[in-house]
C-alpha cells in the first residue's frame, strides 16, 4: 500500500486542488492527440490500400519492366560475336541500373530472353497446313524456362544433336503441339534446319510477362493473308534451351532478332506517398536505366525501357492528390479545434486552483516559480495521456506513419505543456495589476489600439493565405501546412468580426429589454455583455468547429450527387437491356414482358445500328420513337430531347423531304452542313441535321445521329435496346426476366454502377475518413462548448443564487440562464454559418471531388442549407441541455448553501 500513497501524494502534490480539473485535461490531451495522430495515419491507411487495390487490379504484364533490343544493335557492341553469358551479363546490368535508379524490383524473378524472325515451318499437322499460307514459326530462348514451364511429357531442349549439326532441340506448349500435330520426337523444318521437340511444357502463371509478351509463346494464333480478310494462317513458337542458343543464331536469320529481358516489380508493400516518386522512377529512371555500356568500346547502348505501371500510377496520382487535399483541409483544422479545447482545459485547471496560486503568490513566490509549478502539473497530466494518445492511434491505423501525424501530435502536446503556465502568470499579472490601481484612460487606449492592430494584422494574414489559396488551388499546395489550414484562415476573420459586433448588438437588445417589465432578459443580457474579452477563443473554436462540420456535410452531399449523375451517365436510365448478342428478336411479346416487371414505370426502344454517310466513315444510329423517347428523358437528369424536331420530314428549300436528324457533335461535324446521304445495310436514306445533342442516353459512342422510327418504313428492324425507367424497379426480377424471354441479353442497371462508384476503395475510404473528421469536429465542439458553460457556471450559479434570496423563480432562473448564454452562442452560430458558407464560396472551386465520384466530371461544392441548419441545430440542443443541467444543479443546492460556499 506504501506504493500506492505514495503515488496519490505526489499526484496531490502536483495537481492541488484542481485535481478533477487535471483528470479531465488529460482525458482532453489524450483525444486530441489521438486524433491528431489517427487522422492522417488513418488517411494514409485508407489510401494505401486503395493505392494497392489498383496495383493489384493491373495487369501482371504492367507490373514488370520490359526492355527490347535489337540483336544486331546489340552483336555490333560487342563486335559481333555474342553468347548466352552476353545476354545474362546485359540482364545483370540492366538490373544495377534499375536498382541505383530506386526501381523497386522482385528480387530473383528477372529473366532474358531471345525472339528469332518468323519462318515457315514443314511436316505441321493438318490442322495448320488448310490455311492460306504454309504455318509459320519463331523460335523463343528464355534462361528461366524451367521456372515458368513445367514438363508434362519428354524432356527440356538441349545442345545440337549428335552428327547433326542442322538439329535444333526445341519444347512446345500443349496448345501449340495439338494445333501443330506435334510431340516428343516430332520433327520440324525451318529454312535449312530441323526443330526436333524433345518435350512439351505447360505454363505456369500463363498471366505473367513470360508468356504474354510475345503473343504466340503459349498458344497460335492466326494471322490474316493481307487483303483476305476472312483468309487466315497459324503462327506459333517453339523454345530453345540454353545450349541450343548457338544454333539459333548459326542457322537462323539473326536480321530480325530481338532481345528482351524482364524485370518483375514488387509493390507488395508501396504507400500511397510513395506513388509520385514510384511514378518517378517509372518515366525518368528508365530512361536512366536504359544506357547500357556492356560493349567492347565502352560506348552506352540505349535499351528501350517501358512498364505499363505509369499510366495506373499517374492516374492514382491524379485521385490521391483530389482526396488528400480535401482531408488535409480537415485534420489541420481539427487539431486546432483540438488546441484550443486543451487550452480552454488548461484554464479550467487554472481557475481550480486560482486560490491555490493566489496563496502562494501572496507568500511570496514569483511568476517563475508559479509558472514551474504549473509547469510540473501540465507535464504530470498532458505527456502520459499524449503518449497513450499516439500509442493507440498507432495501434489502431497500422501501417505507415507520415510526418504530418507528428507535427500536429507535436502541437497539441506544446499547447497543454505551455497553456497552463501562462495562463496562470497571465492571471496572476492581471489580479496584481488590478489590485494596485485602476488602468488609466490612456492606458486602455493603448491596449486597444494594440487589440486592433493584432486583429487586422490577423485578417490580412488570412485573406493573404485564401487569395493564395484560390489563385494556386488546394492540389498544388504540396505539403506545405498554410494552404491546409484555409477553414482556419477563414474562421479567424469570422470570429474577429463576430467579437466586434457582439457588444454592439447585445447593447441594442438590453435597451430593448430595458424598456419591458421584469429583469430576468435585461440581468442575463447584462451578464452575456462582460464575457467578449474572454470568449475570443471558444467563439473562434466554435466557430470553426462548426464550420468544418457543415463544410464536410457540403462535400459529402456533393459526393453523393455526383455519384448519382455519374451513374445516370454511365446507364442513362434505371435499367438498359441490351439484345443485340441475343439470337431472338427484341419484338412486341418480349417488350411487354420486360415492361411488366414489378416497379417498371416508362419504357423506350432504341435500334442501335451503324450507318455509313456518302461524305465520312461510319457512325453510330439509333433510331428512337421520338415522343416515347422524350418521355422517358424527361424522368431522368438528362437534359429534355427536341421530339418535335424529328416529328416530320424536313421542309426546307434544300432537299424538302430528308430525313431530320439529330446527332452529337462530333457526328455533325463528321456530316457537315446540309442534305447527305446515309446507307444502313440496305436502306439509302437522305438524312438532314436540324439539331444538336451532348449525348444520347442509352447509346454509347461519340459520333451518334439519331433517326425517327418512322423513317424505316412500315416495318421497321427490331429494336436492339431498351431503356426502363423506375425507381423501385426490381432488378433482380428484370434480370431474370430479361434472360429468360431474351437468352444472352446483357443488363446494365444504374443501381449496380452507382454501388460500384460509391465502393470504390480511394472515394470509399475518403468518404469515411471525411465523415469520422465532421464527427470528431463536433465531438470537440461540444466539448468546448460545455467547457465554456463550465468555467462561467460558479459566476452564473451564485448570480441565480443571490437572486432566489430576492424572490427569483425556477422559471424566471431558467430564462435568465437562456438569456445570457443565448447571444454568445448565437453569435458562434452565425460566424461558423458564414465561415461555411465562405469555404464552399471561396474553397469549393479549388477542391476537386471528381476523385471521389469515380469519375473525371467536375463536382460543385454548393453551400447547403441543410447541413448548417443540422449543425446549428445540434450545438444548440447540447447548449440548453448542458444549462438546464447546471440550473437544476443549483437548485438542488440551495441557495444559502450556495452563498455560504461563496
Amino acid at each position: 500500500m506504501r506504493p500506492a500513497r505514495r503515488l496519490t501524494a505526489r499526484w496531490a502534490a502536483l495537481t492541488g486542488t484542481g485535481a478533477a480539473a487535471s483528470v479531465s485535461l488529460g482525458l482532453l490531451v489524450f483525444f486530441c492527440v489521438f486524433v491528431a495522430v489517427a487522422g492522417p495515419r488513418d488517411s494514409l491507411g485508407v489510401r494505401t490500400h486503395a493505392f494497392r487495390q489498383e496495383l493489384s487490379r493491373a495487369p501482371v504484364t504492367a507490373k514488370s519492366v520490359a526492355a527490347t533490343l535489337d540483336f544486331t544493335t546489340f552483336a555490333s557492341a560487342l563486335g559481333g560475336q555474342i553468347a548466352v553469358s552476353d545476354l545474362t551479363a546485359a540482364r545483370d546490368e540492366l538490373g544495377t541500373n534499375l536498382a541505383k535508379a530506386r526501381v523497386p524490383l522482385a528480387r530473383g524473378a528477372s529473366w532474358s530472353g531471345l525472339s528469332s524472325a518468323y519462318a515457315r515451318v514443314s511436316g505441321a499437322g493438318p490442322r495448320v497446313e488448310s490455311g492460306c499460307a504454309p504455318p509459320e514459326m519463331e523460335v523463343l530462348y528464355r534462361d528461366r524456362l524451367s521456372h515458368y514451364a513445367r514438363l508434362v511429357s519428354g524432356r527440356l531442349p538441349g545442345g545440337p544433336v549428335s552428327g547433326q549439326p542442322a538439329t535444333l532441340q526445341v519444347a512446345v506448349t500443349p496448345t501449340t503441339a495439338a494445333r501443330f500435330g506435334l510431340r516428343p520426337g516430332s520433327r520440324l523444318g525451318m529454312d535449312g534446319t530441323v526443330l526436333l521437340v524433345t518435350g512439351i511444357v505447360r505454363p505456369v502463371s500463363p498471366g505473367s510477362p513470360f508468356w504474354t509478351l510475345d503473343p504466340d509463346a503459349a498458344a497460335p494464333t492466326q494471322n490474316s493473308c493481307g487483303r483476305l480478310i476472312a483468309a487466315t494462317y497459324w503462327l506459333g513458337a517453339a523454345f530453345a534451351g540454353q545450349d541450343g542458343v548457338p544454333t539459333v543464331l548459326s542457322r537462323l536469320n539473326t536480321f530480325r532478332m530481338q532481345l528482351t529481358w524482364d524485370f518483375p516489380l514488387d509493390v507488395s508493400r508501396l504507400t500511397a506517398d510513395q506513388a509520385p516518386e514510384l511514378e518517378n522512377e517509372l518515366t525518368n529512371g528508365l530512361t536512366e536505366a536504359g544506357q547500357l555500356v556492356t560493349s567492347t568500346n565502352g560506348q552506352p547502348t540505349l535499351v528501350g525501357m517501358s512498364s505499363g505501371l505509369a499510366d495506373v500510377v499517374a492516374v492514382f496520382i491524379q485521385e490521391d492528390r483530389a482526396v488528400g487535399s480535401v482531408l488535409s483541409l480537415l485534420y489541420v483544422s481539427l487539431t486546432v479545434i483540438g488546441g484550443v479545447a486543451v487550452l480552454l482545459g488548461a484554464r479550467l485547471v487554472a481557475e481550480h486552483r486560482r486560490g491555490e496560486f493566489a496563496v502562494m503568490r501572496a507568500r511570496g513566490a514569483s511568476l517563475r516559480q508559479l509558472a514551474w509549478v504549473a509547469l510540473r502539473a501540465a507535464a504530470a497530466v498532458t505527456l502520459p495521456a499524449a503518449l497513450a494518445g499516439a500509442g493507440l492511434a498507432v495501434i489502431l491505423t497500422p501501417g505507415a506513419g507520415e510526418p504530418l501525424e507528428w507535427w500536429l501530435g507535436g502541437a497539441v502536446v506544446l499547447v497543454a505543456l505551455a497553456g497552463l503556465p501562462l495562463i496562470v502568470v497571465y492571471a496572476s499579472r492581471a489580479a496584481a495589476r488590478a489590485s494596485r490601481q485602476q488602468p488609466r484612460r490612456g492606458a486602455a487606449r493603448r491596449a486597444a489600439a494594440r487589440r486592433l492592430v493584432a486583429e487586422v494584422t490577423a485578417i490580412a494574414l488570412a485573406l493573404g493565405g485564401l487569395i493564395v489559396l484560390r489563385e494556386q488551388g488546394l492540389h498544388t499546395a504540396g505539403r506545405d501546412i498554410y494552404p491546409r489550414a484555409a477553414p482556419v484562415l477563414i474562421a479567424i476573420p469570422a470570429a474577429i468580426v463576430v467579437m466586434r459586433c457582439y457588444p454592439v448588438v447585445v447593447r441594442w437588445l438590453m435597451r430593448l429589454a430595458g424598456a419591458r417589465p421584469g429583469v430576468t432578459a435585461y440581468v442575463g443580457l447584462a451578464r452575456s455583455s462582460r464575457g467578449p474579452r474572454t470568449a475570443m477563443l471558444p467563439v473562434f473554436a466554435l466557430i470553426l468547429g462548426l464550420a468544418v462540420v457543415a463544410f464536410g456535410a457540403m462535400v459529402r452531399a456533393a459526393v453523393v450527387r455526383g455519384e448519382v449523375a455519374a451513374s445516370w451517365q454511365q446507364t442513362g436510365a434505371d435499367a438498359v437491356v441490351d439484345a443485340s448478342g441475343s439470337y431472338l428478336p427484341f419484338g412486341a411479346a418480349a417488350q411487354r414482358t420486360i415492361a411488366a416487371v414489378p416497379g417498371t414505370e416508362r419504357t423506350a426502344t432504341v435500334l442501335v445500328t451503324t450507318g455509313s454517310p456518302a461524305n465520312s466513315g461510319a457512325v453510330t444510329v439509333a433510331a428512337v420513337d421520338p415522343a416515347r423517347y422524350a418521355a422517358l428523358i424527361a424522368d431522368t437528369p438528362a437534359p429534355r430531347f427536341p421530339a418535335a424536331a424529328l416529328a416530320r420530314r424536313y421542309t426546307g428549300h434544300a432537299n424538302p423531304g430528308a430525313v431530320p436528324a439529330l446527332a452529337t457533335r462530333a457526328a455533325a461535324y463528321q456530316l457537315g452542313r446540309g442534305s447527305t446521304g446515309l446507307q444502313i445495310g440496305t436502306l439509302k436514306l437522305t438524312i438532314r441535321v436540324v439539331g444538336t445533342v451532348n449525348g444520347v442516353p442509352g447509346v454509347a459512342g461519340p459520333a451518334v445521329v439519331v433517326l425517327p422510327y418512322w423513317a424505316f418504313g412500315a416495318k421497321p428492324p427490331p429494336p436492339t435496346l431498351m431503356l426502363v425507367i423506375g425507381p423501385r424497379l426490381d432488378g433482380p426480377k428484370l434480370v431474370s426476366v430479361a434472360q429468360r424471354t431474351l437468352p444472352a441479353a446483357a443488363v446494365t442497371l444504374r443501381s449496380q454502377a452507382l454501388a460500384a462508384l460509391a465502393g470504390a476503395p480511394l472515394p470509399h475510404g475518403g468518404g469515411i475518413a471525411l465523415t469520422a473528421g465532421a464527427v470528431a469536429a463536433a465531438g470537440l465542439s461540444l466539448v468546448i462548448l460545455l467547457i465554456t458553460l463550465v468555467l462561467s457556471a460558479r459566476s452564473r450559479e451564485l448570480t441565480l443564487a443571490r437572486l432566489a434570496a430576492m424572490g427569483l423563480s425556477q422559471r424566471q432562473a431558467r430564462w435568465l440562464v437562456v438569456a445570457e448564454a443565448l447571444p454568445l452562442i448565437t453569435a458562434a452560430i452565425v460566424g461558423g454559418v458564414a465561415s461555411a458558407w465562405a469555404l464552399a464560396s471561396l474553397i469549393g472551386p479549388s477542391v476537386s471531388l471528381s476523385a471521389f465520384t469515380g469519375t473525371g466530371a467536375a463536382v460543385p461544392v454548393r453551400a447547403e442549407p441543410a447541413p448548417l441548419a443540422a449543425a446549428a441545430a445540434g450545438l444548440l440542443a447540447v447548449a440548453f441541455a448542458a444549462l438546464v443541467i447546471q440550473t437544476v444543479i443549483a437548485s438542488r443546492r440551495g441557495v444559502a448553501r450556495t452563498l455560504r460556499m461563496e
